[in-house]
């Protein structure tokens, strides 16, 4: 007798089964631990970001968010300003300095953007309100608001694009509130 997997045959994997439900529709698992740890979680963000502000002087809104991964420069601690519902993902540098040209120059964040993980952001450089910077990317020019950036050296991928808290796209939240059945 042969054992028997979940996923028996290829149309419980298929997008047109009536059983499928796209990501933007499920809904999050919200048991006690993963509360417990998202309590903690925001705690510990919050305890890191008044580090930030208060001893390192940056200029970070009370709004925004960052992974407890993220890497700000210390040698120009307050040229690091990050918007209101920014987020800033793991693995993400953010310098305002560059010892090699002599150059210490303030770095901005708009708001409701989203830096993606292990980006940089070069000194100098302003992220334009309500704009996206993909993963692993390396911002040396000033990004416009309402675009999306991605590779290395970033580079435009879409402009006019309008986005919510966190930088998350506003067609994405469209689409899932609608009902229809694709993934974003």
């Amino acid at each position: 007798m042969q054992a028997q997997s979940k996923f028996t045959d290829r149309r419980d994997l298929d997008y047109e089964n009536p059983g499928y439900i796209p990501i933007a529709i499920r809904q999050p698992k919200r048991n006690p631990l993963r509360l417990v740890w998202l309590a903690i979680r925001s705690r510990l963000i919050a305890l890191r970001r008044l580090y930030y502000v208060k001893v390192w002087r940056m200029d970070i809104h009370p709004s925004a968010w960052f992974s407890l991964r993220v890497e700000f420069d210390r040698t120009h601690p307050s040229g690091i300003h990050i918007g209101a519902e920014s987020y800033v993902a793991f693995g993400a540098v953010l310098l305002t300095h560059d010892m090699t040209r002599g150059i210490y120059a303030d770095t901005r964040v708009g708001t409701r953007c989203f830096i993606g993980a292990h980006s940089i952001l070069m000194p100098g450089v302003t992220v334009g309100d309500g704009s996206i910077v993909g993963a692993g990317s390396v911002v040396t020019r000033d990004v416009a608001s309402g675009t999306i950036v991605a590779g290395n050296p970033a580079r435009v991928v879409k402009q006019g694009i309008k986005t919510y808290r966190f930088g998350c796209l506003w067609d994405w939240e469209t689409l899932s509130k609608s009902g229809v059945p694709r993934d974003p």
